[in-house]
């Protein structure tokens, strides 16, 4: 029985001995997890027991590195905090200084039985000076909520891809302003297609050339925080032929009308601009035929369209 009790007791003493677990994730640039393990102990004044399960994802964009600091183990709350720092050695000493005084203030509130609060949204790290070990040596970050906008503006130009529109594989461009409101998202694109020829009889020269100037409205759903987008587009123009060595070279013009849905994914390049693809398909409501004298039709679009954009966006994240 003794040797049972002193094994119990070994084991629970080895681990009050073992530091917690702190889930770091950085790039190999930053220090390790035992180095700002060693950070927030320092600045606490006693070992990480009590905040086992925070987590900090660090990632480097552009120029700078951004920490996200999962605080909900240690307030008890849906408390994410994010800092920023053009070094991530500054980083890790902003990031220690944020949980060891999570950590402190979430002890000092357990012993008067008081629910702890989360601090503020934002909180600014002023690093001053001082022979204390403890204190940062230099203002290195801001920490910020990770709010996004609830509106933001775009303007993107893109080049158009698309078969059953025009004759052959049609090519293009369109101008698109995009507004979006939290999730919600409404589009207004205006796209021109290059006058692409269909054949009478193949190898024969005569042709007519075809070409449409289009304007389509999107509604739909963006996300704030990730790079997709969906919705449902309606689209109205004018659809043009130009007869090329026949008897008449003006076939004439006539309404385009269409409704589909599209997807689209925005990659970020900066804070400001984005490369965004696109995908949509089209069914008509209404379309022209462009028919001979003799009442041979020669060309008319397909019932159902694909296409696809590639441009560059820029605009409020």
């Amino acid at each position: 029985m003794r040797m049972a009790a002193l094994l119990v007791m070994l084991f629970a003493a080895r681990a009050a001995a073992e530091p917690a677990d702190l889930a770091w994730q950085a790039p190999a640039a930053c220090p390790d997890a035992a180095s700002v393990r060693d950070r927030i102990e320092a600045r606490l004044g006693r070992t990480l027991d009590d905040a086992d399960d925070v987590a900090i994802d660090v990632a480097k964009q552009g120029r700078r590195y951004v920490a996200h600091v999962d605080l909900g183990a240690v307030t008890v709350a849906n408390d994410v905090r994010t800092v920023t720092s053009a070094r991530c050695d500054e980083l890790a000493d902003a990031v220690a200084v944020i949980v060891a005084r999570a950590a402190g203030e979430r002890r000092i509130h357990a012993e008067k039985h008081i629910a702890p609060k989360p601090s503020d949204a934002t909180t600014s790290l002023a690093m001053r000076d001082a022979d204390d070990d403890s204190t940062p040596t230099a203002i290195v970050a801001t920490v910020e909520p990770a709010r996004p906008r609830v509106w933001s503006l775009d303007v993107r130009l893109s080049g158009v891809s698309g078969i059953g529109v025009i004759p052959k594989v049609g090519l293009g461009g369109e101008l698109a302003v995009t507004l979006r409101r939290k999730t919600a998202l409404a589009e207004l694109a205006e796209t021109r297609w290059v006058m692409s020829a269909a054949q009478i009889h193949t190898g024969a020269p005569a042709r007519v050339d075809v070409g449409l100037d289009a304007t389509a409205l999107r509604l739909g759903w963006r996300s704030p925080a990730m790079p997709l987008r969906a919705w449902a587009s309606a689209e109205a123009g004018s659809m043009y032929g130009t007869g090329v060595h026949l008897d008449s070279s003006q076939l004439g013009s006539g309404r385009w009308v269409a409704a589909g849905a599209g997807f689209g994914v925005a990659w970020p390049i900066n804070r400001w601009v984005r490369l965004v693809g696109t995908t949509e398909i089209m069914v008509a409501v209404e379309r022209v035929r462009f028919s001979l004298g003799d009442g041979m039709t020669v060309y008319a679009p397909s019932p159902a369209s694909a296409r696809a954009t590639c441009g560059l966006e820029i605009g409020l994240p």
